[in-house]
């Protein structure tokens, strides 16, 4: 969940600014301070768990496990794992009983990604939220008060009369917020006078989102847009995609990972390498729960992010399975940036985007091989059996038979020879994305249910 600058996230100015102290501190601790950060954060969750969350106490007096004996990260191990499936089926337990003393407000997920999650999110878990993109955005230069502008369809279908609407602005804010789900060349100079009128220093959106703007803005030379960065979130950035949005504004792209759950934050400092906040959340890599035929490549492993709360007290969560995964290195490597926070590769993707193949390996990370073809403006890959994949792909590429070759030998790389795969040639529009705007280059519709005892 990615910051907004609504009225209501200034109404703790003293809050937001002792906390952003702490953060713009902790960026520059070693690794071993923070790791003595956050097991200070997690003895306060602990004991909230314990002494007001029903779930948590009846868990811990079944293991025996009392407060002290969870008093540094490494002692987490002594608590079985959280699932999405426990979170919903048992939503009132997972509730702190003095929840109201933290001003909780109702959060729900789309529910996109194996069915709808709700979770109550309260004021130091907003403060935390908005002091970590304020610090992450600092990296790249922003400061509080500099206009910004954010891709966005949700905003206008939430307000039925303004889904036409192009922009609106809002001058305390400063944010921009303009309409995606206009974006073709039909309203290409509109949106470009927008941008003009409004000079945002920043911007913020979906890749999706991010590369449309920029492929209709390409095509309108001299156009005059450019940016100090570019900030994207919430699906998969292939390289390809980055190179013509840095291109067409003149700056770079710095990617983030999140989750509307708030167990963790990843992001990208100007030197390209994703960080891990270790004073966001913390997160433990474990092993997938299902095999992955590409998880271990010699020099780095897939592993799925776990994340436990250090901040939200009216729902905390302890060691949560979120579902996505990252590629790390078997050596980490040390950012030039000089902050302590680990660097990890990338994040590839979610446990039900993976592809399960013919012979029954399942494979990560396939949304990639559409980034290596020439020509492809965008592609989604769908599987509806074990036996078959459908790859939709947008290309005006002259020489089609020649993606059409270079794009399956790079799948079967992945999926092996037994695999159906069948191209369709589509537009934009044909391309799937959910009620909310948010596209997945990855959509596998046996997953779920070939997953479901995992847990």
């Amino acid at each position: 969940m990615a910051i907004d600058f609504q009225i209501k996230d200034f109404a703790y100015p003293l809050s937001l600014l002792k906390l952003k102290r702490l953060f713009d501190k902790n960026q520059w601790l070693s690794e071993e301070s923070l790791h003595d950060y956050q097991s200070s954060r997690l003895r306060q969750i602990i004991s909230q768990a314990y002494n007001n969350v029903p779930y948590y106490k009846s868990l811990f007096k079944e293991k025996g496990i009392l407060p002290h004996d969870i008093k540094m990260v490494q002692d987490l191990k002594n608590v079985p794992f959280l699932n999405r499936d426990l979170l919903r089926g048992h939503f009132d337990s997972f509730a702190a009983r003095n929840a109201q003393k933290y001003r909780p407000v109702l959060l729900s997920t789309s529910g996109t990604t194996g069915g709808k999650i709700r979770f109550y999110a309260d004021k130091p878990s907003n403060v935390l939220e908005f002091v970590y993109y304020w610090r992450f955005w600092g990296w790249a230069g922003y400061k509080l008060g500099d206009t910004f502008a954010k891709l966005s369809s949700e905003d206008f279908v939430y307000l039925k009369k303004n889904r036409d609407a192009r922009y609106f602005f809002h001058p305390v804010t400063r944010q921009l917020t303009v309409n995606s789900m206009l974006f073709s060349e039909k309203y290409a100079d509109e949106f470009i006078r927008i941008f003009r009128k409004f000079n945002p220093h920043y911007v913020k959106g979906s890749p999706l989102n991010l590369y449309t703007l920029a492929l209709i803005f390409e095509g309108k030379k001299n156009h005059g847009i450019s940016f100090n960065a570019v900030f994207s979130q919430g699906e998969n950035l292939f390289p390809d995609k980055r190179k013509l949005i840095e291109r067409v504004f003149a700056c770079k792209v710095l990617d983030s990972y999140g989750h509307m759950e708030r167990t963790a934050a990843i992001s990208q400092c100007p030197f390209g390498n994703y960080h891990l906040h270790m004073d966001y959340g913390i997160v433990e890599f474990e092993e997938p729960r299902i095999p992955l035929a590409d998880a271990d490549d010699g020099e780095t492993l897939i592993r799925e992010i776990v994340g436990t709360s250090l901040h939200n007290f009216s729902m905390p969560l302890i060691r949560y399975r979120t579902g996505d995964f990252v590629r790390l290195r078997r050596s980490p490597e040390k950012c030039p940036c000089n902050r302590g926070f680990p660097t990890i590769v990338s994040v590839i993707g979610r446990e039900l985007d993976t592809i399960v193949t013919p012979d029954g390996r399942r494979i990560a990370g396939l949304g990639s091989a559409l980034s290596r073809a020439p020509g492809i403006l965008m592609g989604q890959i769908v599987q509806e059996n074990i036996n078959h994949l459908k790859v939709k792909i947008v290309c005006p590429y002259p020489y089609a038979g020649l993606t059409h070759k270079i794009l399956i030998g790079h799948m079967r790389n992945f999926v092996g020879d037994d695999m159906e795969i069948q191209i369709e040639h589509v537009t934009i529009d044909d391309i799937k994305k959910d009620g909310f705007g948010k596209f997945k280059p990855v959509i596998s519709n046996i997953h779920e249910a070939n997953t479901q005892c995992q847990y």
